[in-house]
C-alpha cells in the first residue's frame, strides 16, 4: 500500500514540473500579443509522439519553409536565402578606424552567408561572423528609408552564439540618412546611426543595448540616450548557444518595447525612461556668474583670542614607563623566545657560497610555555595621565559668514519641448558593427516594418519553428539534458519558478515522510478500575495549593483519612497515564500510620499542612508513630 502512495506522489510531482514548464511556455508567446493564440509552434506532432513512444532514432533535419512574407511590404526583409549575397545586398566595409594602430585599424573580420555549424532545418543560412578577435563590419540599404511619421517601428532579428560568448557585441545599428555617405561600404565606427540595438557582453557583464541618438533643434547637438537594463539576468543569451529573437518596437507615442523571444524585457517611455532624459532642463547655471571676492562661506573660524593655558605642558609624551611594574616570578630571562629548531636539517643542495649561511629556521622555545615570559624583562608602558597633546585653537561661529555660495540659476536657451519620437532622424541602411573573442555568431531573419503583425507572422514561420527543430535536435542528440534544460531555461526566464520546483519538490517529500516515517503506533488506552472521577495530578496539585494558602485557622476535627482505614492503591501500568493516575490515586489515599490521642494534641498547637501536596514546598514531613 505503501508503495502504492509513492509512486502516486512521484507521479504528481512529475506532472506538476511538466506542467509548470507548459505554462511557462505558452505565457511566453502570449506576451504583449506579438504571437496569435492559435499559433502552433509544434513542427510535428505525430512525429514527436511516435519519438515519445517508440525507439529513439537518429534527428532528420526538415526542409527550410520559405516564408510568405512579400518583401516589398517592409522596409528590409533577409533570411539569407541567397548565399552569395555578400557583394551585392551586403557590403563588407573597406573603412578603417581611427585613432587605433594600423595593424587593427582595418575591418578585416571575415563574414559568410551559410548553415549553422548544427544544422536543424536544412536549407536555413544565416549571416555568420567567421572569425574572432578582429573588428568586423557589413551593411546594407533599406528598400526604402524609414520616416517616424505616425506609424511604429518594429525591428527583430536572431542572434545565435554558437560557440558562447567571451566579449563582443551582437547589435544592430539604424544608419541616420546622410547625404555624405557616397557607399555603404564606407561603414564604420563613426559612421551616424539613429538607433543602436541589440546584445553584447564582454567579461561578467551582459546587456541588450537600446541606444537612441537625437538631435538638439535648437543648438543642433547630438547626444546618446540609453535606456535602461532590464532587471531579470540576459547572460543565458550569450551562453546557452540556443538562437534568440531580439525584437524592437518604438510607437508613435513614444512608447518602447524590447522583447527577446517575444519576452518584454524592457519598455518606458522616451520622455522618461532614458538616461540621461531628452528633456532638457529649463533653466541651468549661469556660467558668467563668479562668486564675489568678499564671500566668507566659512561657518567656523578660529577663536583668535583664545590663548593657551599656562600649565599645559606640550612636553608630556603620550606613553611612559610603569616604574610600579614588578618582573614576574616566573619570567625566564636566560631563555630565549625563539630559538632554532633542532630537528631543521640543512638541505643537501644548500650552497653556502650561493645561497648564504644556512640558519635552521626558529620555534617558539617549549620552555616558554605556561610562564610570563622569556627573554630580557622590560618595564612595560602605561598612558601618562599629564599627556594633553599639541594645543590648537577652539573654533567659533564666523560672524561673517554668508552661507554657501553658488551661482544663480538662468532661463536654458538650448530648451525645447520635445517630441522624441517625431524628431528622431530618418535612417535608410543598417549595419553590423563589432569586435567579438569568440567565432560563430549567426545573425538571420533580419526585418524592419511598421506593423506588429507582419514581425508576428515572420517570427511564427521562421523563429518559432526554429526553436522547435533545435529543442528536438537537442533531445536527440542529448536525451538525458532535455527535461532539466527546460526546467533551468525556464527559471531563468521567470525566476518565480524556482519557488514552485521548491515546493514541487517538498511538499512530497514532507507527504512521504510523515507517511513512512511519522508516528505508527499510540499508546493504549487503559480504564480506569473504579467509577469514581478523578481529575488530573496538576490540577488536584494546585487545587490542594491554593486550599492551603486559604485557611487561616487549624482545623479542629481531624480529617477523615486520619481515622479511616487506608485503602490499596492500584497496581502499577504499563502506560505514562495510567502511572499519572496512580500516583495521583496514591497522594489522596497514602496509609498513614495510627494516631495517637497525644499526636492529636499537638497537631492542634501547630497550622494544618496539606500533606496531600508533596510538591508544595509549605510540606513537613510526617510524624512518625513511636514504638
Amino acid at each position: 500500500m505503501r508503495l502504492k502512495k509513492f509512486l502516486i506522489l512521484t507521479l504528481l510531482s512529475v506532472l506538476l514540473f511538466s506542467s509548470t514548464i507548459k505554462a511557462a511556455d505558452d505565457d511566453e508567446f502570449e506576451n504583449e500579443g506579438l504571437v496569435e493564440e492559435n499559433d502552433e509552434r509544434v513542427f510535428d506532432t505525430d512525429e514527436t509522439d511516435q519519438e515519445e513512444e517508440g525507439p529513439k532514432e537518429a534527428y532528420v533535419a526538415p526542409p527550410f519553409q520559405k516564408p510568405t512574407i512579400n518583401e516589398k511590404d517592409t522596409y528590409f526583409l533577409d533570411w539569407f536565402e541567397d548565399t552569395k549575397a555578400i557583394g551585392k545586398k551586403w557590403f563588407k566595409s573597406t573603412a578603417k578606424k581611427d585613432d587605433v594602430d594600423q595593424a587593427i585599424a582595418k575591418f578585416n573580420g571575415e563574414w559568410a552567408i551559410e548553415s549553422p555549424s548544427h544544422i536543424v532545418i536544412d536549407g536555413d543560412y544565416g549571416l555568420v561572423v567567421k572569425t574572432k578577435a578582429r573588428h568586423h563590419a557589413i551593411a546594407a540599404n533599406l528598400n526604402k528609408p524609414f520616416k517616424f511619421d505616425g506609424k511604429p517601428l518594429v525591428v527583430q532579428y536572431e542572434v545565435k552564439y554558437e560557440e558562447g560568448q567571451e566579449c563582443g557585441g551582437g547589435y544592430l545599428k539604424l544608419l541616420t540618412v546622410d547625404p555624405e555617405r557616397k557607399k555603404i561600404s564606407e561603414f564604420s565606427d563613426k559612421t551616424p546611426y539613429t538607433i543602436m540595438f541589440g546584445p553584447d557582453k564582454c567579461g561578467m557583464t551582459s546587456k541588450v543595448h537600446l541606444i537612441f541618438k537625437h538631435k538638439n533643434p535648437k543648438n543642433g547637438t547630438i547626444s546618446e540616450h540609453h535606456a535602461k537594463q532590464p532587471s531579470r539576468p540576459v547572460s543565458g543569451y550569450f551562453e546557452d548557444k540556443k538562437t534568440h529573437l531580439y525584437t524592437l518596437i518604438v510607437h508613435p507615442d513614444d512608447r518602447f518595447q524590447v522583447l527577446v523571444d517575444n519576452v518584454e524585457i524592457i519598455s518606458g517611455s522616451l520622455l522618461t525612461d532614458l538616461d540621461p532624459p531628452i528633456t532638457p532642463p529649463k533653466e541651468i547655471v549661469d556660467p558668467e556668474d563668479k562668486k564675489p571676492d568678499d564671500w566668507d562661506d566659512r561657518e567656523m573660524i578660529e577663536d583668535v583670542e583664545a590663548t593657551k593655558p599656562e600649565d599645559w605642558d606640550e612636553s608630556q609624551p603620550k606613553e611612559i614607563v610603569d616604574e610600579e611594574a614588578q618582573k614576574p616570578d616566573d619570567w625566564l630571562e636566560e631563555e630565549e623566545a625563539l630559538i632554532p629548531d633542532p630537528n631543521a636539517k640543512k638541505p643537501e643542495d644548500w650552497d653556502d657560497e650561493m645561497d648564504g649561511e644556512w640558519e635552521a629556521n626558529k620555534i617558539s622555545n617549549p620552555k616558554c610555555e605556561g610562564v610570563s615570559g622569556c627573554g630580557k624583562w622590560k618595564r612595560p608602558v602605561k598612558q601618562n595621565p599629564l599627556y594633553k597633546g599639541k594645543w590648537i585653537r577652539p573654533k567659533i561661529k564666523n560672524p561673517a559668514y554668508k552661507g554657501k555660495w553658488s551661482a544663480r540659476l538662468i532661463e536654458n536657451p538650448h530648451y525645447f519641448e520635445p517630441e522624441p519620437y517625431k524628431q528622431l532622424a530618418h535612417f535608410d541602411a543598417i549595419g553590423f558593427e563589432l569586435w567579438t573573442m569568440s567565432p560563430q555568431i549567426v545573425f538571420d531573419n533580419i526585418l524592419i516594418t511598421d506593423d506588429i503583425t507582419v514581425s508576428r507572422k515572420f517570427a511564427s514561420e521562421t523563429f518559432n519553428i526554429k526553436v522547435d527543430q533545435e529543442a528536438k535536435y537537442s533531445t536527440a542528440t542529448n536525451p538525458s539534458k532535455g527535461f532539466f534544460n527546460d526546467l533551468i531555461a525556464a527559471a531563468e526566464e521567470k525566476p518565480w519558478l524556482w519557488i514552485v520546483y521548491v515546493f514541487s519538490v517538498l511538499i512530497p517529500l514532507i507527504i512521504i515522510g510523515v507517511i513512512f516515517f511519522g508516528k505508527k503506533s499510540t499508546a493504549k488506552h487503559h480504564p480506569k478500575k473504579t467509577d469514581t472521577e478523578t481529575q488530573d495530578d496538576e490540577e488536584v496539585e494546585e487545587i490542594e495549593e491554593i486550599d492551603h494558602e486559604e485557611q487561616p485557622e487549624p482545623s479542629q476535627e481531624p480529617s477523615r483519612s486520619v481515622t479511616e482505614s487506608p485503602e490499596k492503591t492500584p497496581p502499577r501500568r504499563s502506560s505514562r497515564s495510567s502511572e499519572s493516575r496512580s500516583r495521583s490515586d496514591s497522594r489522596g489515599r497514602a496509609q498513614k500510620p495510627a494516631v495517637t490521642q497525644d499526636d492529636l494534641e499537638d497537631d492542634e498547637a501547630e497550622p494544618e499542612v496539606d500533606e496531600t501536596s508533596e510538591k508544595s514546598p509549605k510540606s513537613r514531613p510526617r510524624r512518625r508513630r513511636a514504638d
